[in-house]
């Protein structure tokens, strides 16, 4: 069956049943239909994979609660918050450091390319390699930048599958019924990742040929390969 005629069948269900929170039930259903179709999976193979609609929402009747290991389940969930918090973090500081290299490189890319050299930062070299060394850096630049998307992306859905971890967690012991879990990964939409892609492979492209370029025509110039040295960058 499609996904409206899925879901329309379990909230009709969970209707009946009088089951508490169906909206939300059926929100989080209907964005599994969306995090299976962004994997290429067909309305249809969706809904096969969730099983029948009756069975899905007995999971959701009142259940009795188990409190046994209700503090336990807690207080493991402060360290498991707490370690997240930490990683968390670290992770949104690495994502500083790479919008700070894209946008390092595209100053640089641009500098290069319009012969702006701000208080004598960039190397001294011929105008027709630093444009093409300029455009090499630019292509980096954006290849990091859609690697910042992807990564934020990342860092998101991470959140969210944290969330999701801590509620079935809760659930398990309050009597309350398990959603089912969120994928980890970056999670984007068929048509936002197809447009990435392209702009990555681009700008690979771009970063690849212009870098080799512009070290053929660095090296031609200074007439020996560590060019570097002949333009005296690295001397006091």
């Amino acid at each position: 069956m499609t996904k409206t005629e899925y879901l329309d069948r379990l909230a009709a269900i969970l209707k009946k049943n009088q089951i508490p929170d169906a909206e939300d039930i059926l929100a989080e259903y209907e964005q599994h239909f969306a995090f299976k179709l962004a994997d290429g999976y067909s309305e249809e193979e969706a809904a096969a994979r969730l099983g029948a609609p009756e069975l899905l929402a007995v999971q959701f009747e009142k259940r009795e609660t188990h409190t046994g290991n209700a503090a336990l389940t807690r207080l493991g969930l402060v360290f498991a918050d707490f370690s997240f918090g930490l990683a968390l973090v670290l992770l949104a500081a690495f994502g500083i450091v790479l919008i700070a290299l894209s946008l390092a490189c595209a100053a640089a890319a641009i500098c290069l390319i319009t012969g702006l050299n701000i208080a004598g930062l960039i190397p001294s070299m011929p105008y027709g390699c630093a444009v093409v060394m300029g455009l090499a850096l630019l292509g980096l630049a954006v290849l990091t930048a859609v690697g910042c998307v992807y990564y934020f992306a990342f860092i998101r859905q991470l959140i969210r599958s944290f969330g999701r971890f801590r509620h079935n967690a809760l659930a398990s012991v309050s009597g309350k019924a398990a959603l089912p879990p969120l994928p980890v990964r970056a999670l984007l939409s068929v048509r936002a990742n197809r447009r990435l892609r392209a702009v990555a492979l681009i700008a690979l492209a771009v970063f690849a040929i212009c870098f080799v370029l512009g070290y053929i025509a660095a090296a031609l110039s200074a007439g020996q390969l560590s060019f570097w040295h002949a333009w005296g960058w690295f001397q006091a």
